[in-house]
């Protein structure tokens, strides 16, 4: 995990970005991002749930492939619950060794008019059922209260929904209900994890002057005319995305100008992205959640 931590943080460090200003790209708390980068999975011990959402957010805000590190992120989150799992049954032996201790003093006070086998079988017994409430407790109870992975269906606010409940003949995917953006090549995307018919958002903040035109389709946007934007206005241009909805973004100028999808940051090829000259980027939706 610390390994994972690292690269985010150089990450964020080289694209200039604060713990602050990363927070607001990906709605995730400070506290649990300064965690991440610190590999401190004990700080995140009560969201263990969320890790891989947090950190699959703070990558994409990054730049950085989730699935690079998805593998050991699963072996750390998997290594850090076994790890817990041991101290918690050597803290419930601790218990029931002390206990038996306490009782077997008691046992040596009592008058000798006490049957001590009697005793330590009353002992015995009560320590059995501590230590049976104990592993219920510390053990038992957190896998059952422990749901799968919540369902985020809004990226922007890492909130858990109950997931779910899986039928014969119907098993809920997760990955396909999480809106996301797919670099097929510098100019071209694809659009994945929407709702038919759902309204999206596509917002540019320009760096620099740039003439934009948007077609939906093959035909110009109606509700957005092409137009002159200056240095540091917004576009915010929202449509209905469905199956094989296709955006075209003719940009002028396109150095200095960042997008966004949902508050959802598009990867930009370095190229592209510092280009002094117009790009035409192509966005198609596809598929759709019923």
């Amino acid at each position: 995990m610390q390994k994972i931590g690292l690269k985010l943080k150089e990450r964020r460090e080289e694209l200039g970005f604060t713990l602050r200003q990363m927070s607001d790209k990906t709605r995730v708390p400070i506290g649990k991002l300064e965690a991440i980068e610190a590999g401190d999975l004990k700080r995140l011990e009560n969201d263990l749930s969320y890790v891989r959402f947090y950190v699959r957010y703070y990558c994409n805000a990054l730049h950085i492939d989730f699935e690079e590190v998805r593998e050991l992120l699963d072996e750390s989150l998997d290594e850090y619950s076994n790890t817990t799992k041991m101290m918690k049954i050597s803290e419930v032996n601790e218990v029931s060794e002390r206990i038996q201790e306490r009782a077997m003093s008691l046992n040596r006070s009592k008058q000798k008019k006490w049957d001590v086998s009697l005793i330590t079988f009353i002992a015995s017994v009560i320590v059995l059922i501590i230590t049976l409430i104990l592993v219920f407790i510390f053990l038992i109870l957190p896998n059952l209260n422990q749901a799968k992975d919540p369902v985020l269906v809004n990226p922007q606010i890492p909130e858990p929904i109950e997931p779910l409940p899986n039928t014969p003949d119907e098993t809920p995917v997760v990955e396909d209900q999480i809106l996301a953006i797919n670099q097929i090549d510098s100019l071209n995307y694809e659009i994945i994890g929407f709702d038919e018919n759902e309204e999206l958002s596509l917002v540019l903040n320009f760096g620099s002057n740039a003439y934009v035109r948007i077609t939906v389709n093959g035909d110009s946007a109606v509700n957005l005319p092409s137009k002159l934007y200056n240095v540091g206005s917004t576009l915010d241009f929202k449509f209905t995305a469905s199956a094989d909805t296709t955006l075209e973004i003719y940009i002028g100028w396109m150095n200095g100008n960042t997008m966004f999808l949902n508050d959802l940051s598009i990867p930009l090829n370095a190229e592209i992205a510092a280009r002094n000259g117009s790009v035409t980027l192509t966005f198609k939706c596809v598929g759709g959640n019923a």
